[in-house]
């Protein structure tokens, strides 16, 4: 069986709204790392994609649950000067 705890992404005390735009589901184990430990950040986007970032700067987001990650960048073509290797 596993925990889950709803959590305001700002925290009450400091101003954050107890409404779904502030809130995120996140394990014990998440949520007491962004509790206590120093130096790392949650944030919210309007559209509901949390993003955590570690206290080393690299940042992490997951996304409600049905919503698509952005589509990935396409290749670009080579110049018009490159011929193929044959």
């Amino acid at each position: 069986m596993g925990w889950a705890d709803l959590d305001h992404v700002i925290p009450h005390a400091r101003g954050g709204a107890t409404d779904c735009a502030n809130l995120c589901c996140l394990c014990r184990s998440h949520h007491r790392l962004k509790t206590f430990a120093p130096g790392w950040r949650f944030t919210m986007t309007p559209a509901g994609v949390l993003q955590v970032t570690t206290p080393s700067g690299v940042t992490r987001a997951t996304r409600p649950p049905g919503m698509r990650p952005p589509p990935a960048l396409e290749p670009e073509p080579p110049p018009d000067d490159e011929f193929p290797p044959f």
